[in-house]
C-alpha cells in the first residue's frame, strides 16, 4: 500500500526545515516519544495542523509519491499568492475530476492563509470575525470538490465571508464528528458572480462562541458554466 507523503517524508522534512522533533512534538501537543506515531496517522485535522507546524502545503502532506527527493516538491514563498483560471477547473464528475478539483481547494485555502492575517475576515451582517480553521479546508474541500461551481464559488472566499447574508441558525448534528464542537450552525447565503447563489455554513464553536467557516457550496449545481454567469 502506497504511503501519503506525511507518513513516509515526515522526519526527513523536519530534518530539511531544521525542526527537531522535540520543537515538533511540543508545538503538536504530543510527547516526543510519539512523533513517530503521529506521522501514522491518516486523521486529516491532524495532518492539516501539521502543515501549519512545519509549513508546508496540507495538499503536500496528503498526496501519494514514490518520489524521494524533497526539492521535487518546492515550498511556495509566503508572498506567492495562488491563483487559477476558471478553465482550468475540471467540470465533469469523474473520480480524478473530483481529485483535481480538490486539490484545487486545498491549494488555495494554503495560499489564502499565507497571505490572511489571523485567518478570518469580518463579516458585515454578523458584525463579527468568521474564522478558518482546520474543520474548514477539510469539509468544504470534501463537499465542494464534488462540483465545478461549488469549487469555483470557493475561490471567492473574501467576498463570501465579508459579504454573506443572515439566513437562520440551526442547531449543530449531534451525529457528525466535525460538528461537535460546534454549538449551533448558521446558515448563510451570498450571490457569487459565475456561480449563483451560494450556501455557506458557519458553526459557532461551544467552547468560546468562535465564528468558524464550516463549508461552502453552490446552491444550484445543476446549472450549467453558461447558465450561472
Amino acid at each position: 500500500m502506497n504511503q501519503i507523503y506525511f507518513e513516509s517524508k515526515g522526519e526527513a522534512l523536519l530534518d530539511r526545515i531544521g525542526m527537531s522533533k522535540s520543537e515538533f512534538a511540543r508545538r503538536m501537543g504530543i510527547r516526543k516519544q510519539n512523533v513517530k506515531v503521529l506521522f501514522k496517522s491518516k486523521n486529516l485535522e491532524t495532518i492539516y495542523k501539521a502543515s501549519e507546524v512545519i509549513g508546508v502545503p496540507f495538499a503536500m502532506l496528503i498526496g501519494y509519491t514514490e518520489e524521494s527527493d524533497l526539492n521535487a516538491f518546492p515550498i511556495l514563498p509566503p508572498e506567492e499568492e495562488y491563483t487559477i483560471a476558471e478553465d482550468d477547473i475540471p467540470t465533469g464528475n469523474t473520480i480524478e475530476e473530483r481529485r483535481n478539483r480538490q486539490q484545487i481547494i486545498l491549494d488555495f485555502y494554503q495560499a489564502w492563509k499565507e497571505r490572511t492575517p489571523g485567518q478570518k475576515k469580518y463579516n458585515l451582517a454578523l458584525q463579527d470575525d468568521i474564522n478558518i480553521r482546520s474543520v474548514s479546508v477539510v469539509e468544504t474541500a470534501a463537499q465542494a470538490s464534488l462540483t465545478y461551481l461549488s469549487t469555483l464559488a470557493v475561490l471567492q472566499l473574501d467576498a463570501i465571508l465579508t459579504n454573506a447574508r443572515f439566513i437562520r441558525k440551526v442547531p449543530s448534528k449531534a451525529h457528525s464528528k466535525n460538528q461537535r464542537p460546534f454549538e449551533s450552525m448558521i446558515l448563510m447565503e451570498h450571490l457569487c458572480p459565475g456561480v449563483g447563489k451560494i450556501k455557506m455554513t458557519v458553526g459557532v464553536r461551544r467552547s468560546d462562541k468562535m465564528k468558524i467557516q464550516y463549508c461552502i457550496t453552490a446552491i444550484d449545481t445543476l446549472k450549467t458554466k453558461q447558465e450561472a454567469v
